[in-house]
C-alpha cells in the first residue's frame, strides 16, 4: 500500500479543523507559518496540542507502509502502558485517524502515533556539547544513566530495537528518555521479523531482520556504554573520530577484526574498564550470535564510578 508524502501531511495539519477523526489537533507554528515538524524514514512528525489543553504532543504519520503496521503499534502501546521501564514514553496508536487527500496514496483515513513531546536534546548533542568543555564527569554520569536505562530494559525483556545517539533523549528535567518505537519487540510480537535493522554504527555487522527477539539491544548497549566510559576518560576522541552518525565507533570497526584505529586506542584506554569492554566489543563482533553474554554484569559493574 503507498501512503502519503510529507507534503501531504503538512497541507493536512495546516488545514487540521476537519481533518482528524477524534481529536481536536491544533499544530504548532515555525517563524513562517508553517507546521514544525521532523520527517525520518518511515514517518513525520508534528508538534501540535490536543483541543483545549496546553500539553505538546508529537503526532507521527507513516510515509511508509510497515509490515503488520497496526498488530506492531497496538502491541507496542499496551507494552509501553505496562512496563515499569521510566524511559519509555506512553504512546498511543489510532487506526483511522487523519483524513489525507494525496496524488500518490488514496485519500483517506491513515493511522497516527500519539506521545506527549519530551524537550531535551539528544543524547548526541548533549555529548558532543559535553566533550567540547571537557567535561568529564557529566560524561561519567551519563555513561551510568545509561547502564541504569539498559538495566530497566533487560529487566522487563522488552528491546528498542533501533538504540542510537538520535533515538535518546536527554529531557529537561534529567532522565533519559527513548523514543521511535517502530522497530521495539515485545514478546506477543515474536513471530514477526524486524523491520529496521537500526543505525549501522550501532548494531551487529551480522544483524538480520530474522534477529527480532529480546536481545535485539545488547550489541547497541555496549557500544553506547563504551563510546560514553571512552569519553569520560578521553573527551577529545569524540573530536577525532564523530562522523554525525555515531558517537565515536562505526561499522568499520565492528568489521575490522578488533585491528581499526579506535580500537587500537581504546585497548590503550587509561581505564581498565574501557580495555576490558573493548576486548568483549570484538569478541562480540565476530561472534554468530547477536547476544553478548555477561552483558547485565557489564552493565551493573558500570554504575559505579
Amino acid at each position: 500500500m503507498t501512503f502519503p508524502i510529507i507534503s501531504d501531511y503538512k497541507t493536512a495539519f495546516s488545514n487540521a479543523g476537519k481533518r482528524f477523526a477524534t481529536f481536536g489537533i491544533h499544530p504548532m507554528l515555525d517563524d513562517n507559518g508553517e507546521p514544525v515538524f521532523m520527517s525520518g524514514n518511515f514517518a513525520v512528525v508534528f508538534k501540535a496540542t490536543i483541543g483545549d489543553d496546553d500539553e505538546v504532543f508529537a503526532i507521527k504519520c507513516f510515509t511508509r507502509d510497515l509490515p503488520n503496521l497496526e498488530e506492531r503499534h497496538k502491541v507496542i502501546a499496551q507494552a509501553v502502558a505496562k512496563t515499569k521501564a521510566s524511559h519509555f514514553i506512553d504512546i498511543r496508536y489510532l487506526p483511522h485517524e487523519i483524513f489525507i487527500t494525496s496524488q500518490v496514496a488514496p485519500s483517506g483515513e491513515y493511522p497516527i502515533v500519539t506521545m506527549p513531546w519530551i524537550e531535551g536534546k539528544s543524547l548526541g548533542a548533549v555529548v558532543a556539547k559535553l566533550c567540547a568543555k571537557e567535561h568529564q564527569k557529566g560524561l561519567a554520569a551519563l555513561s551510568r544513566a545509561w547502564a541504569n536505562l539498559s538495566l530497566q530494559l533487560l529487566s522487563e525483556g522488552v528491546a528498542h530495537g533501533d538504540l542510537k545517539h538520535d533515538n535518546v533523549i536527554v529531557s529537561s528535567d534529567g532522565p533519559l528518555k527513548l523514543i521511535d518505537y517502530d522497530s521495539m519487540f515485545a514478546p506477543p510480537l515474536r513471530k514477526l521479523d524486524s523491520i529496521v535493522l537500526g543505525g549501522a554504527s550501532y548494531q551487529h555487522p551480522r544483524r538480520t531482520t530474522e534477529h527480532f527477539d529480546k536481545t535485539l539491544d545488547h550489541f547497541s548497549m555496549l557500544v553506547i556504554l563504551l563510546s560514553l566510559r571512552a569519553l569520560s576518560w578521553e573527551p577529545d576522541l569524540h573530536e577525532t573520530y564523530n562522523t554525525g552518525e555515531n558517537i565515536v565507533l562505526t561499522h568499520d570497526d565492528f568489521v575490522s577484526g578488533g585491528r581499526s584505529e579506535l580500537f587500537a586506542r581504546l585497548k590503550e584506554s587509561p581505564d581498565f574498564r574501557v580495555r576490558a569492554w573493548t576486548t568483549i566489543l570484538i569478541e562480540a563482533s565476530q561472534s554468530n550470535s547477536i547476544a553478548v553474554p555477561g552483558l547485565t554484569k557489564i552493565l551493573k559493574a558500570a554504575r559505579s564510578k
